[in-house]
């Protein structure tokens, strides 16, 4: 591997599998460690054993700017201590990473058989994950958050790649990517 994203939970990363342009995943490995304590622990670890760039992604669980920023600045600051020349990149989804599922509506809405009320629309604003679970429990076509993830390999997503954490995680990745020059 040439660099991993760290990230929560099984679905978290498959969910960054299906959003992210395959071409940047080659020799990429996309690992879910658990909470926010794991997440810093196994990123520490893939940089001290391994010495490879690591991007870590998680849910922020607020909407406030400072409060997201001092939890990216607290992740990283424990991380980079031991970075010493290798490349990381913290990266938090606000609130939750489920809002990508909110980034194109008009595909939400065909893959659950339905359009969501503006009622739950306003409810991912703040509370992605419960508007989500809602609307998973109200589908006939898709169940759970796997399914659903499942679902997006098979649609167009570019929708969801403009998502903004997305974006800086192409960003780190394309720069990863490039040769050194001399």
């Amino acid at each position: 591997m040439i660099t991993y994203i760290v990230c929560t939970t099984p679905d978290d990363a498959q969910l960054l599998k299906i959003v992210l342009p395959s071409y940047l995943l080659n020799d990429v490995g996309i690992a879910s460690a658990g909470n926010k304590s794991s997440i810093r622990s196994f990123a520490r670890s893939l940089i001290v054993r391994r010495r490879v760039p690591v991007a870590i992604v998680f849910n922020a669980d607020s909407i406030v700017p400072e409060l997201i920023q001092e939890r990216i600045i607290d992740i990283k600051e424990i991380v980079e201590c031991v970075a010493i020349d290798t490349p990381v990149e913290v990266l938090a989804f606000a609130p939750t990473i489920e809002s990508i599922f909110f980034q194109d509506t008009h595909l939400l809405s065909k893959i659950l058989g339905f359009v969501p009320s503006q009622e739950i629309l306003n409810l991912a604003l703040s509370q992605p994950r419960k508007a989500l679970d809602e609307l998973l429990s109200q589908s006939d076509k898709v169940s759970d958050r796997s399914q659903l993830i499942n679902q997006l390999a098979h649609e167009n997503i570019e929708n969801l790649q403009a998502n903004p954490v997305i974006q800086e995680l192409i960003s780190f990745l394309q720069t990863i990517r490039k040769p050194a020059t001399v």
